[in-house]
């Protein structure tokens, strides 16, 4: 597909950049700003320990190797923490969690 684009040299919409998986979603010009706030505040309001082991995983593995056996243990640290056990409760308690980040 990079070399559709590359060669090809043309022009295409956002609708056919979805569709090449060049980004996620499409909205209308005069909802950009809102929506990209509303997922900066979604990314903002959940577990920033998650966040950080979900970009350290995706880092690694676009490198084009598989995890090591350590990552795989790592990606099981998550249960040990004070954010895990705040999820847990206000998901069970069907309310906002509180991350506090450890």
């Amino acid at each position: 597909m990079a070399l559709e684009i590359l060669l090809e040299g043309r022009i295409f919409g956002a609708a056919e950049a979805r569709e090449k998986g060049l980004v996620t979603r499409v909205v209308p010009d005069a909802e950009v700003a809102a929506e990209a706030r509303a997922a900066a505040q979604r990314i903002a309001d959940g577990a920033p320990l998650a966040a950080r082991w979900h970009k350290k995983f995706a880092r690694r593995l676009a490198e084009g190797r598989a995890l090591t056996p350590a990552e795989l243990d790592e990606g099981f640290d998550c249960f040990d923490t004070e954010d895990f056990r705040i999820g847990y409760a206000a998901f069970l308690a069907k309310r906002k969690p509180e991350f506090s980040g450890r």
